[in-house]
């Protein structure tokens, strides 16, 4: 899986997990609609109201990026404080997100960062349960790239704990040694090689479905786990 093929898992993800509260102002249908900062409000607020700040849908109006700057800030502001007040993680090892790219260009990178780090406070929260049911709901598609997101994050904070594992599984096919060149005699022989090449291919690909299989049962087993402990604080 390429990193953009990964992007764009995360990006279903947290238009799905996003749709499922109902108090947020509107709906989206991608990521990008989040760089006014609204809907992200919405979501902080509904996580924890004494703490975040709601913006105001604001529809009707004809944002500049100095508007959407503004609301990125406000939010951003409050997420890091959170982390650091609340939740008792230093921000400043978190990745740095690029208010100025979001606000100008919506760059999904940048706004992914922040999606991450909203799904990391909810699941610390102290409602996490209700979030962690609502990521449950999701198909398991969307589970393994939020959870992979959560732990991105918490990966952060847990420097000298980290055990990295690649999200990337090369796709290059297994290379078998055929002719240039056929006559209608090596037509048997053709057949052949590319059913050969065929069961390479198949056995190359059974191995990627359990790397991946394997890789989500360990991702959901630590993701329990650590969604236990925070039960028990």
């Amino acid at each position: 899986m390429t990193f953009s093929r990964m992007e764009a898992a995360m990006e279903d993800a947290f238009v799905e997990w996003f749709n499922t509260f109902e108090c947020k102002s509107h709906p989206i249908d991608t990521v990008v609609e989040l760089a006014d900062g609204v809907v992200l409000s919405d979501i902080l607020t509904d996580v924890d109201s004494k703490w975040f700040k709601q913006i105001p849908s604001q529809a009707d109006t004809q944002l500049t990026w100095v508007h959407r700057l503004n609301n990125q800030k406000i939010v951003y502001k409050l997420i890091t404080r959170y982390f650091e007040e609340v939740l008792g993680q230093d921000p400043e090892l978190l990745p740095t997100v690029d208010l100025n790219a979001i606000a100008k260009n919506a760059d999904l990178h940048q706004l992914l960062l922040v999606c991450q780090m909203v799904i990391a406070i909810a699941v610390q929260s102290d409602n996490n349960h209700r979030y962690i049911e609502m990521i449950q709901s999701l198909s398991q598609k969307s589970q393994h790239a939020l959870m992979v997101s959560i732990e991105e994050v918490m990966n952060h904070f847990n420097v000298d704990d980290i055990n990295p594992r690649s999200s990337q599984i090369s796709g290059t096919s297994a290379t078998t040694t055929t002719r240039s060149f056929y006559t209608d005699s090596d037509l048997p022989l053709k057949g052949q090689l590319e059913l050969e090449k065929l069961l390479a291919e198949k056995k190359q690909f059974e191995a990627a479905h359990t790397q991946l299989l394997t890789d989500y049962d360990d991702l959901r087993e630590r993701f329990v786990s650590q969604m236990s402990s925070l039960f028990l604080k």
